[in-house]
């Protein structure tokens, strides 16, 4: 199994994870737009099992965003690195953060009902008004 390498901008945090996916798509609700200063926030979720820091972990930042969900972005450069899933056992990588080429690019688009008003999705992937297909 290929394995990916990902960074944040200063490169003092550094990851590794499966080139597998169990999914990966487009998040558009506002909370992604904050979080990432992007219009949509695309990303890849795997078992939290699979995910493996190489180094930065004193540079890895917690934001307790809910009950459920925990934000982890670099404290030197400010970049957003992944979510983690409490109770579902997950990571969602931020796929900008990988440095290498992926087998896969995400295939639908969730929180369409929220999604900045000048984003027009194009791409023909499958658009879900709420959340998440699955966890």
């Amino acid at each position: 199994m290929k394995k990916l390498v990902g960074s944040c901008l200063c490169r003092k945090v550094q990851i590794e994870v499966p080139d597998d996916f169990d999914y990966m798509g487009n998040c558009h609700c506002s909370e992604c737009r904050k979080f990432t200063g992007s219009d949509y926030s695309s990303v890849g979720g795997l078992s939290s099992e699979k995910f493996r820091l190489i180094s930065g972990d004193e540079f890895i930042t917690i934001y307790p965003k809910s009950e459920e969900t925990e934000l982890a972005f670099c404290s030197n450069c400010g970049s957003s690195l992944y979510s983690r899933k409490l109770k579902t056992g997950k990571h969602n990588i931020r796929l900008g953060i990988l440095d290498d080429i992926l087998k896969h690019k995400p295939n639908f688009h969730i929180f369409t009902g929220s999604k900045a008003p000048w984003n027009e999705i194009t791409d023909g992937s499958k658009q879900f008004e709420n959340g998440p297909i699955s966890s």
